[in-house]
């Protein structure tokens, strides 16, 4: 209903933004905007809000890590991404099917068979990663899997970045001092929200 209400506001003043140029698609209807408008708004809020809870828990865990990004704000980008890395870990994996028939290590994957792709196990595969079970925000080397890779991308990558970026270029000098009120095993997640 919202998404709805906001698709009409846009029509009547349309502006340089996202439901404004959707609604310039001919062959889309107002509903179908809305769903597009909402779906958009979960796809980027959700996980990147369970993202900001997480590194900054990961930055508090370890206050020389904190230290270091407040001495060199340089390093955050570097750091945003090296966190996502370092939490992804193996999981159920991604459903994906074999267009083709793919040997593996010895092992055949036939032409439309079920593969559970674990961007938390590549990300931290020691082949790829020296000592990926440390934190270091001066890595070099492959680019995490964090945002998958080629045609399942996440589109929304770019934003999630300047978002991770903009928070902790911000709270990082605002509040030097900040430390976690409890022990970290205290603390809880809603692990669904931590898809990329």
């Amino acid at each position: 209903e919202y998404g709805v209400s906001l698709v009409a506001e846009k029509r009547r003043h349309p502006g340089d933004d996202v439901i404004s140029h959707l609604c310039d698609v001919d062959d889309l209807a107002d509903v179908e905007i809305a769903v597009l408008a909402v779906s958009l708004l979960f796809a980027g809020y959700e996980t990147t809000v369970a993202q900001i809870w997480l590194q900054t828990v990961q930055l508090l865990s370890d206050p020389s890590k904190w230290l270091m990004l407040l001495d060199d704000a340089s390093l955050i980008p570097k750091a945003t991404e090296e966190l996502m890395r370092a939490s992804m870990v193996c999981g159920v994996g991604i459903p994906r099917y074999a267009r083709d028939a793919i040997d593996i290590g010895g092992v055949t994957i036939a032409d439309g068979d079920l593969v559970l792709l674990d961007p938390g196990s590549a990300n931290n595969d020691p082949a790829f990663f020296t000592d990926p079970d440390v934190v270091d925000f001066t890595r070099t080397g492959p680019q995490p899997l964090s945002f998958g890779y080629g045609g399942r991308y996440c589109l929304g990558a770019p934003l999630a970045r300047m978002e991770l970026n903009s928070v902790f270029s911000q709270m990082i000098p605002r509040f030097p001092d900040m430390r976690l009120a409890v022990d970290v095993t205290d603390l809880s997640i809603n692990t669904d929200a931590l898809g990329s």
